[in-house]
């Protein structure tokens, strides 16, 4: 059993609270101890960081993390130190808190066959940091941290501790009664740390008497270690900026050549860390990551020493099971850019941008865990991802659009997204009964998901007008992301994509053993494609409108009605035909929506036809040098997007052309797209719950030569369709098959 201890304070800004405790240790002692701080923590042994958290979550949950501490332990006398940030309460950020700040540690100290538990108590010594202000960016942030500003060195006030509440984990957070303890439903934490790569000093590339800008060449989120020294009270800022902008004749801003710090217009300017100098050597250590490529220093001191500027890569330690390679150099660097972008979203939750809101959407994490597991068989944050969610569903069965989240956002075609998050999980993931038996849990949430939407049902039987956003996509002149006619009538988009997450959660309720829910789901289904075809179709265009009144088009319309198997087969290829034939006006996709283009010409049979031209958005952003890839190709607001990184699946999925036919990939379907993307050969690895599938192809002199290599031992039925038609089902480990073209 112990205790938390909590500062005897309720700050009413933000503030960072310290709490210390001396303990000793004689050689060769051990030391494994769990901690959790309110609302967010670093630990540090001997001045060493050793756990941050708590890990992000849902409400109900409070993650504690368990770390071994022994490698930073010494002979003698050890500090425990742990830093816990305390955000004011009416800041809207994605991380639950309670008021005071509170900090719990419990440990066990092994040496010579003894064990000294180490915990909180009256022991431990608080006190407040004076010397930082803590700034947030309303409308631009809702991150873990804010940006600092320190008025020179540390002050640390005193301040009396409380403890407040015992916990024991050994009897579970819930009493005889089933109630919880209070306070904090305490778990462990269900993904690792978050990885810090090896030091990277920044590149300088431009200065002046006042400034200094400098490049880390790739797009990073970073903790970043700033060494300087200055006159005391010279004010330092550190500008973080994710590209430069430049001017045109008109005086107007925008972003050209993300490399453009040869153009005399170019600028850095964005949100910023203030140091206010002391005179003496200073090191600036953020609290949480800045997500950069290019940041400018400016100072007013002529004589400002920078003693040291580099950055450690911080992101999910995400392994490289999943690679990709071929014959065309700029396909490459597009499989490059887009892991660097996923990385850069995948930290404790995966986030829409790194830059600004820092908050998981569920539009955004379906695209960003499917890219995840095309890299790589590591489905804890995937399973963790659609868990939060889950968590945050509403009174009337909505899943809120982003959560964690201090405040309620709804986006009705979300709550859809995550029920297909959850069957593209199952595909990949669920390989055991085990597996199975945890998707099962979520059948009920995806249950009253659905019956929320039939609650706003029109008398036309369509999805009709929520309170909510009616968000589609950034394509075209809508407004807010809404087709025009949207917020008086239905979407059709809505519809289909309703009828898609119905035909997706019968899946899962067949996988699950639930055949008459599935059943039922499939008639819905069914009745909502009829309603669409009867009200939203124009004949005379030969496409579905974008609401059931209004002469306007989109590609979307077009994505959903074969996505949601409104239309197939013939009808489906001549239905895409039509969208891309200029005849009539209809708004495009944005990078958002792409994939699921994407997924629509290879049903249709049309991808040859169009998925290269589909790549021209990334052909774009490759020509302007962009590192990571932006929230939309046109103008775009934010410049890493976890979204946008449609190439790792087009790439391993159908040029590789591996893909999982049953749950768990107990059945693999291996069909390579050797004749789409002009390429001579390609090579890669897809990673699988059983090991890793290889993959080489190669054309010559109009023939091809196709490897394979599936997981030793793997039992796995393994389909192979060869360009020509060939099927072969491969039962060898390796086996090479060859082709006329």
């Amino acid at each position: 059993m112990s205790l938390w201890i909590r500062a005897d304070e309720h700050p009413l800004t933000s503030k960072y609270y310290y709490f210390t405790k001396d303990f000793d240790a004689p050689q060769g002692a051990a030391l494994i101890a769990s901690s959790c701080g309110d609302a967010r923590y670093q630990l540090y042994l001997n001045g060493s960081l050793v756990a941050e958290g708590p890990c992000q979550g849902s409400s109900y949950l409070t993650y504690y993390e368990t770390e071994d501490l022994t490698p930073y332990l010494r002979q003698g006398k050890n500090t425990l130190f742990a830093k816990v940030l305390a955000p004011s309460p009416d800041i809207l950020d994605p991380v639950f808190r309670r008021n005071p700040p509170a900090f719990w540690f419990d440990g066990v100290l092994r040496a010579n066959g003894e064990a000294t538990p180490i915990q909180t108590d009256e022991t431990w010594v608080c006190t407040r940091e004076d010397a930082c202000e803590l700034v947030y960016c309303p409308q631009v942030h809702y991150s873990i941290a804010p940006f600092e500003v320190w008025h020179g060195d540390s002050k640390a006030t005193p301040v009396a501790t409380v403890p407040f509440i015992d916990i024991d984990l050994t009897k579970g957070n819930y009493g005889l009664y089933g109630q919880d303890n209070r306070y904090y439903v305490m778990t462990p934490r269900p993904l690792p740390q978050m990885e810090t790569e090896d030091a990277r000093d920044m590149k300088l590339v431009r200065s002046g008497d006042d400034f200094a800008e400098f490049d880390s060449c790739n797009y990073t989120t970073a903790k970043i270690r700033f060494a300087f020294r200055a006159k005391a009270g010279t004010r330092v800022r550190l500008k973080y900026a994710e590209c430069y902008t430049v001017e045109n004749e008109k005086g107007e801003r925008y972003k050209a050549n993300r490399d453009a710090y040869d153009d005399p217009t170019a600028l850095i300017d964005g949100t910023s860390d203030l140091l206010i100098a002391t005179g003496d050597e200073q090191v600036f250590l953020p609290f949480w990551y800045r997500a950069f490529r290019f940041v400018r220093v400016e100072f007013e001191d002529p004589n400002f020493e920078l003693l040291e500027f580099s950055y450690k890569f911080y992101h999910y330690p995400l392994d490289k099971a999943g690679i990709f390679e071929c014959s065309n150099p700029r396909y490459n660097k597009m499989w490059d850019i887009s892991r660097n972008t996923v990385l850069c979203c995948m930290h404790e939750i995966y986030v829409d941008c790194p830059y600004y809101e820092q908050q998981q959407y569920a539009m955004d994490s379906t695209l960003e865990m499917l890219f995840t597991m095309r890299m790589s068989a590591d489905y804890r944050m995937p399973i963790k991802s659609i868990t939060d969610f889950a968590h945050s569903q509403l009174s009337d069965g909505m899943i809120q659009a982003n959560y964690p989240s201090t405040r309620v956002q709804v986006i009705p075609n979300f709550t859809m997204y995550w029920i297909l998050m959850v069957r593209d999980y199952m595909r990949y993931a669920c390989s055991t009964p085990k597996d199975v038996a945890q998707i099962r849990t979520l059948s009920g949430t995806i249950d009253r998901a659905l019956e929320s939407f039939e609650s706003y049902m029109t008398e036309d039987g369509l999805v009709g007008v929520t309170p909510y956003w009616h968000y589609v996509d950034w394509a075209g002149n809508w407004y807010a992301g809404v087709p025009n006619g949207g917020f008086k009538e239905p979407v059709t988009v809505t519809s289909l994509i309703y009828a898609a997450g119905l035909n997706a959660a019968a899946e899962i309720c067949e996988a699950v053993g639930r055949p008459g829910t599935a059943s039922d789901y499939r008639t819905r289904a069914a009745v909502i494609i009829e309603n669409v075809k009867k009200y939203c179709y124009d004949e005379k265009a030969g496409l579905f409108r974008d609401t059931p009144s209004t002469k306007e088009y989109s590609q979307h319309t077009t994505v959903w009605a074969i996505l949601s198997g409104a239309v197939t087969g013939d009808e489906a290829r001549a239905l895409l035909d039509r969208t891309f034939d200029g005849n009539v006006s209809v708004a495009t996709c944005s990078f958002s929506m792409n994939y699921y283009m994407f997924r629509a010409l290879e049903l249709a049979g049309r991808y040859n036809e169009y998925a290269p031209k589909q790549l021209q958005g990334w052909e774009t952003m490759l020509d302007l040098h962009c590192t990571t890839w932006c929230e939309n190709p046109n103008g775009p607001r934010s410049e890493c997007h976890g979204w946008s990184s449609a190439p790792i699946y087009e790439f391993s999925s159908m040029v590789l052309g591996v893909y999982p036919t049953s749950n768990g990939y107990k059945s693999v379907r291996i069909k390579p797209i050797v004749d789409c993307y002009d390429l001579y050969w390609a090579k890669g690895t897809v990673p699988t719950p059983n090991g890793i599938i290889s993959v080489a192809w190669q054309k010559d002199n109009g023939t091809l030569t196709l490897d394979i290599s599936l997981p030793e031992d793997a039992k796995m039925d393994c389909e192979v369709i060869l360009p020509d038609g060939q099927v072969f089902t491969q039962t060898e480990t390796v086996k090479q098959y060859v082709c006329k073209l």
